[in-house]
């Protein structure tokens, strides 16, 4: 006899946060129709089992039913309830590393906090055809050891991240492919079922694996289902000599005896999950086929997101440095803290749908709370820290600006300040007198008329620090004062040359970008300027049932430079630290604006579009075309705590049939556009260039006839499509939109462009002014964490969650391994290593610090790739 043949129900039902109605119509379905008749087939079925694929669905559940609170604990305890191990089910490569994080503080973590004994071992992503690169690294430094997909190939398989870490994952083609199994008669069910094992027994064999064959009971909506009939069908038709276990199986060879039973997926996994089993490996990114979805077509809800994705994380970190500033966690605004994450991570991949507008209105608000909660928090902890700071009225209005980076940064500031009439010129000094360039800018409309905005640039920075400087009244003539303006025509064609770049602006974009550092141009203009926009037809919808993202196409072409927009030197905004040149343009659907912002002391060009008085127009799509003269570059760009290498760092193959003829048949390294956190970099054989984008959907092919051979990196901007569901919503989007861009070039290599990619998308934060701090202590600027490794990368510093000990969470970013030493301004009396949700602590030696102003450090190795979570206990 061979060894028994389970075969495991698994009872589920795949939900969106809204997808057939509207979040309150669909929150109340999967209270009466899912989780309360499961709670009631369990109760009366000591074998049933039953799955919900996300935590917020029992978070709402308990909400709703405090009072069932108990026999959640009991069935979960016992494993037959089960609950997915992450908050939601997001689009992964929208979130951030540290937005992915949280998802599973919110599921697991939250889970074992609220329901002593209990645990959640598997994550439930089946819907989206999309992976992250380092999710699985996140899951399995979590504790979360398994993997429940679709729209992949049907399989088991290890799927790796970079770092080496990985997930055990299951993927049945498409999460409701075992309906017409389990929606047949009792006795068609075991002959369909016998088939389905018979079919698959000899891939278990030749990979070792047990023989525990899934049957996924998951459709949109599914309630809960009694198999009580097929059980007992399949019991009767059992007679222990085939290979399936049953009559109908007449081809079967080998001798097995089988059962069929309810069965949890962590059980399952358990089942397969054994010594010498050799699954499949997969590594790297499945770039999404449904960002369309987000970005282009949630233009205002997406820049709220990208805007909470790097202000929480400041948050926290200032929150804890002004607590232990004063020795106490008391003030830290843990509650709130939870509160803006977990709107920052609500969004899930429902998008649209039925009653569309409902849950879109929803998720903009989600995210706008976010990202409006992290602001004052921010503010709040840097008022808290500007205190300690020894300043010195004296010098003149003090400015301390903080840097939430793990590295030393320049880069630009801009203030609004009441300013006296009259009242000589503005200077900006740092804390040894040394003058910096200022220059004010243009009054904004609703500017009061007292004030002044104006610019300076930071230099240097300390790394997760500050550095003060000062305002002061200089005296008439004073460089960069109030800004120069300049009158007298303007010469043609427009050329502005500095020490970084000469740039040549040409109708609809820039002509001709030049590095006199590098010696090279590098732009190749001959189809598409600079910085172009253009325009095109935009058919298809955000998510669906299709193998490919479906491209845009050339009907209603348009572009600036076919309309020879003129560029014009910005007078009002020209000076000792940038020169702006605008041009505009009105289009059909639309008014394009377009600000070129160069920098005159940094390697920084900078650029800034507006779409006005967009009317809605729909399946219209714009784009941002910045043509890079590096024929055969490689083209890459940052994904949640990593970077994509186009080519190389996506998984292999295809993503396989799924159901009927939907077959998502195109290489993922092929797939395109991409879901992008910060930047994209071109490496060519004479230069790097690097590109900062405010938008998540980014290409670099170009998608016109008679493709041009060089990278062509465009920004999504704007498309107007609309929802899948057959009753959802258009995604038009009426109204005004701006973006920014920023470029440097650099020596050729992605890995020399990250600092600035990044930097140049998240802004220095300030205070001005306030109470005198001449008894502070603190110098007038430090660091107050200092990270040794160039590749290591700071995702946050926040107070743990049980105690008030420090998490430090950081990664490698390039690749390479690293030896680290993590230096803190406050001393601590032990280190541990943790997992991510931090738990499973492994102690690490500590030592005195070695950087100007450190008191203790430690340090780790990171390996290449490599996520680590770091607890310095006080």
């Amino acid at each position: 006899m061979g060894k028994l043949i389970l075969i495991l129900l698994i009872s589920s039902s795949h939900q969106d946060i809204a997808w057939m109605d509207s979040p309150e119509k669909c929150m109340i379905y999967r209270d009466e129709h899912c989780i309360t008749p499961a709670l009631a087939l369990m109760a009366s079925n000591s074998e049933y089992c039953f799955v919900m694929e996300n935590m917020l669905n029992l978070m709402e559940y308990v909400e709703r039913h405090p009072e069932r609170k108990a026999d959640i604990l009991r069935f979960t305890r016992e494993g037959r309830m089960e609950w997915g191990a992450t908050f939601n089910q997001p689009y992964e490569s929208l979130m951030t590393g540290e937005e992915l994080v949280r998802g599973v503080y919110f599921g697991r973590r939250w889970l074992r906090e609220n329901f002593p004994g209990c645990d959640a071992r598997v994550y439930f992503n089946p819907d989206v055809p999309g992976r992250a690169m380092q999710m699985q690294q996140i899951l399995a430094k979590s504790g979360v050891p398994y993997m429940v997909i679709s729209r992949y190939h049907q399989g088991l398989y290890r799927w790796a991240s970079p770092d080496g870490t990985s997930v055990l994952t299951y993927s049945p083609g498409h999460y409701g492919n075992s309906a017409a199994m389990l929606n047949a008669k009792p006795e068609e069910g075991v002959r369909l079922i016998a088939a389905y094992v018979e079919k698959w027994l000899p891939y278990y064999e030749e990979r070792g694996i047990a023989p525990g064959f899934p049957i996924l009971h998951s459709e949109d909506f599914s309630q809960p289902k009694d198999f009580g009939a097929l059980i007992k069908a399949w019991g009767e038709k059992m007679i222990g000599s085939t290979g399936a276990g049953t009559k109908d199986a007449a081809n079967a060879t080998s001798a097995a005896p089988s059962k069929i039973q309810y069965s949890s997926t962590a059980g399952f996994f358990k089942t397969i999950d054994v010594e010498g089993a050799r699954f499949d490996r997969v590594v790297g990114e499945r770039p999404n086929l449904w960002l369309y979805i987000h970005g282009p077509t949630h233009h205002w809800a997406i820049s709220a997101h990208r805007e909470a994705g790097y202000v929480l994380p400041a948050a926290e970190t200032f929150s804890t440095v002004a607590s232990l500033l004063g020795g106490s966690f008391g003030d830290y605004p843990a509650g709130q803290m939870r509160e803006a994450w977990k709107a920052a991570i609500y969004p899930d991949h429902g998008w649209g749908g039925k009653e569309g507008q409902v849950t879109d209105r929803l998720f903009l608000k989600m995210y706008e709370k976010a990202r409006d909660m992290g602001h004052g928090m921010l503010e709040a902890a840097l008022r808290r820290i500007s205190p300690w700071i020894k300043t010195a009225p004296e010098k003149g209005t003090p400015v301390v600006v903080y840097n939430s980076l793990a590295w030393t940064r320049t880069g630009p500031v801009i203030l609004t300040e009441g300013w006296a009439t009259g009242a000589g010129p503005i200077v900006v000094k740092d804390a040894n007198g040394n003058v910096e360039p200022c220059q004010v800018l243009p009054p904004l409309p609703d500017q009061e008329p007292w004030k002044v905005r104006f610019e300076f640039v930071a230099r240097d920075v300390p790394a997760l620090g500050y550095k003060t400087y000062y305002l002061a009244e200089g005296s008439k003539g004073t460089p960069g004062g109030r800004g120069a303006t300049a009158g007298g025509s303007v010469p043609q064609p427009l050329v502005h040359e500095n020490r970084f770049y000469r740039v040549t602006f040409g109708p609809g974009g820039l002509e001709s970008v030049y590095d006199k550092e590098l010696g090279c141009e590098l732009l190749d203009t001959a189809k598409f300027k600079g910085f172009e926009i253009f325009t095109m037809s935009s058919v298809g919808n955000g998510a669906g049932e299709f193998g490919r993202v479906q491209q845009p196409t050339m009907e209603g072409f348009d572009k600036l430079s076919d309309h020879k927009p003129a560029w014009m030197l910005e007078n009002a905004d020209r000076g000792p630290v940038r020169t702006v040149f605008a041009m505009k343009q009105s289009l059909p659907d639309c008014e394009v604006r377009e600000r070129i912002i160069i920098y005159e002391s940094i390697k920084r060009i900078d650029c800034e579009v507006e779409l006005r008085n967009w009317d809605g127009s729909p399946y219209r799509e714009y784009r941002l075309a910045l043509p890079v003269a590096a024929p055969g570059g490689k083209v890459a760009y940052e994904v949640p705590m990593g970077v994509v290498e186009i080519g190389t760092s996506e998984a292999k193959g295809t993503g396989g049939p799924a159901y009927g003829n939907l077959n998502y048949d195109e290489p993922m390294s092929d797939i395109r556009p991409r879901e992008v956190q910060n930047f994209l970099s071109v490496s060519g054989e004479a230069f790097g260039l690097t590109m900062s984008t405010s938008v998540a959907v980014n290409d670099y092919m170009d998608p016109t006839d008679n493709p041009m051979g060089s990278p062509l990196l465009q920004a999504v901007l704007l498309a107007s499509r609309r929802s899948c569901h057959g009753q959802g919503n258009w995604y038009l989007q009426e109204g005004d939109h701006e973006y920014r861009f920023s470029i440097t070039s650099h020596v050729t290599g992605w890995r020399n462009g990250v600092k600035p990619g990044i930097g140049a998308n998240v802004p220095f934060f300030m205070t001005v002014g306030g109470a005198s701090a001449a008894s502070g202590s603190l110098p007038e600027e430090m660091s107050f964490f200092k990270i040794s490794a160039n590749n290591v990368v700071v995702s946050t510093i926040k107070k743990a969650e049980d105690d008030d000990s420090v998490i430090v969470r950081c990664y490698d970013i390039e690749g390479r391994p690293a030896d680290v030493e993590i230096a803190s301004f406050a001393p601590f009396a032990k280190a541990e290593l943790t997992n991510m949700i931090e738990d499973e602590g492994k102690p690490i030696a500590t030592a005195a610090g070695t950087g100007a102003g450190a008191k203790n450090s430690v340090r780790i190795k990171v390996p290449a790739y490599s996520i680590e979570t770091i607890k310095l206990i006080r």
